[in-house]
């Protein structure tokens, strides 16, 4: 066993390394709200949200961060679409599935392009501060489990970004037969993973693992030693391309999977949801 999996199991190593980074964040984030408050006596350009939430979106406290990242991921969003043979404002509605406050989809706002977008999430405190500040978005709330608030067949767009990296095997079927509900027939879907980049950094039990199963749920960090503030049961999450293949094509077409595809970080995988569905896992 290595020292990663030591700390993720044997709980009084974990509490220990949990209780310090805890310790450690609330130093960070005390000198990022006063630089928060110090920046808020100049006009911004970009909206940003307040420190505690950037981080629960972000995993990091700093404003520039927070947008160049968001700004980045749009980008590659971009290029996906084109990947899948159609740019971004040619669709018509665009669901930003597991928005937080708007990081990525706040790059896409343009008056003169005629698509409706939609962003949704499970935390109201992010959707909250969206509405507020990027009016120009349909926000909504979702519940931990499906249904999500929409009809069937309301999306042609769908994209989901490091959300399918902290859910377990269960509710990753659960939300893959969801966006299979609301997605248009011919639709592009694009969701990321934790792919070969982060198994390789893992422990070698860790990375045994994987390779048998194809799937990987680590726990890591609960309660209130959970630095981003979200549920328990929000951890991380590895996958092999081979089990996505095997996997995910029961909901979807798999249309290609690029390494690195986001942010050069998570692997993106771009989906069509084809035009005559056929039976899938019920």
């Amino acid at each position: 066993m290595g020292a990663q999996r030591f700390i993720n199991e044997f709980k009084p190593a974990n509490k220990v390394f949990n209780l310090l980074a805890y310790l450690q964040f609330q130093l960070q984030y005390s000198v990022a709200k006063l630089r928060d408050w110090k920046d808020s006596q100049s006009p911004a350009k970009d909206p940003v949200p307040p420190a505690r939430l950037r981080h629960r979106v972000h995993g990091n406290l700093s404003r520039a961060s927070y947008l160049e990242v968001g700004r980045n991921v749009a980008k590659d969003i971009a290029d996906l679409c084109r990947i899948a043979g159609r740019d971004f404002y040619s669709f018509t509605d665009i669901l930003d599935f597991g928005c937080g406050c708007g990081r990525v989809i706040q790059n896409f706002r343009d008056p003169a392009k005629p698509c409706n977008l939609y962003a949704t999430d499970i935390d109201p405190d992010l959707v909250s501060w969206g509405k507020s500040n990027l009016s120009d978005i349909r926000w909504s709330v979702n519940s931990h489990h499906a249904p999500s608030p929409f009809n069937d067949n309301s999306f042609d767009l769908i994209y989901c970004v490091s959300v399918f990296t902290h859910l377990d095997e269960d509710l990753q079927h659960e939300w893959l037969r969801e966006l299979q509900r609301i997605a248009r027939p011919g639709s592009t879907l694009i969701l990321t993973v934790h792919g070969g980049h982060h198994i390789g950094a893992l422990d070698a039990s860790y990375r045994n693992e994987i390779r048998q199963r194809g799937f990987l749920y680590i726990t890591s960090a609960e309660g209130r030693l959970k630095l981003d503030g979200l549920p328990d049961f929000y951890q991380s999450t590895y996958h092999t391309k081979e089990y996505i293949h095997k996997v995910w094509s029961q909901y979807f077409d798999i249309v290609d999977y690029v390494e690195r595809g986001i942010n050069n970080d998570q692997d993106a995988v771009l989906l069509r949801k084809p035009k005559r569905e056929e039976s899938t896992l019920g």
